[in-house]
This record gives structure tokens, C-alpha cells and sequence, in this order.
């Protein structure tokens, strides 16, 4: 049986209000008054600001994140790339921003596309070397 997606997401985010978060979305931060960047350092303690219009997102041969991964597998299933309907990294040099798994999976399928280079902007610290003893996530 496959379950709702928007009832998941929804109950997901009716627990992280519970919890004291505050989903602000649809907002021009910055331009709207009420949401200056001043306010919102003063008022809050951390501030996630997601999906930038950052100048030349747009132009040929940028691509997001899941556009990638989601072509390239299917294609792959579909095909093993034989329909050509996947974005290719090979012989590209490529820029990863971001990490987390999302961004080491396009790392490891832009290697296995055999991309001439591949650099990675992370904006975290470097991971310690050892796991934290409460730390459940598993690290290399």
C-alpha cells in the first residue's frame, strides 16, 4: 500500500511546530520590512534561509541537486543510459555546493560519469575524525 506523501510531510511538520519551529515561507527576506535580516538576527538564534536566487543559478550547465540524481538514476534503470535522457558529467569539471549525503551522491555519480575534476564547497566545519559517543549517524 503506498502511503500519502503530504500526510507524512504534513504530521513531519506539525511535530517540528510543536517543538517551537516556525515555518515562515513565501517571504522576500530582506525587501519585506517585517523580515529584515537586522530583525530576524535580533530576534532569533539561527536562521535558515533556503533556495537562494543566486545570480547565474539559471545558465547552462547548472544544475540542482535532485534534477541530477533523479535524471541520472532513471535513465540508468530505464536504460542503463543507453536513452541519453540523463545529465552527463564526463570530461565536465564539476562544483558540488553543499554536503550531506545529497551532495556526496552527486559527488560519487559525477565520478562514475568520469568528470575530469570535482570541487566541493562545504560551508560546515570538517567532521571530527572519531564519532561522539552519542553521535547515532554513521561516520567514516
Amino acid at each position: 500500500m503506498k502511503t500519502d506523501k503530504v500526510d507524512v510531510v504534513q504530521r513531519r511538520v506539525n511535530l517540528m511546530e510543536k517543538e517551537g519551529v516556525n515555518f515562515v515561507v513565501y517571504v522576500n527576506v530582506g525587501k519585506d520590512p517585517f523580515y529584515s535580516l537586522d530583525r530576524l538576527r535580533q530576534e532569533n538564534d539561527a536562521i535558515v534561509l533556503a533556495d537562494l536566487p543566486v545570480p547565474g543559478r539559471e545558465l547552462t550547465g547548472v544544475h540542482f541537486d535532485m534534477e541530477f540524481l533523479h535524471a541520472n538514476t532513471k535513465s540508468l534503470l530505464d536504460s542503463n543510459h543507453q536513452d541519453g535522457k540523463y545529465i552527463s558529467a564526463k570530461g565536465k569539471k564539476v562544483v558540488v555546493i553543499g554536503g550531506g549525503d545529497t551532495g556526496t551522491d552527486c559527488i560519487g555519480t559525477s565520478i562514475r560519469h568520469s568528470c575530469s575534476s570535482i570541487v566541493n564547497l562545504e560551508l560546515l566545519p570538517e567532521p571530527p575524525r572519531t564519532r561522539a559517543p552519542g553521535n547515532p549517524w554513521p561516520q567514516v
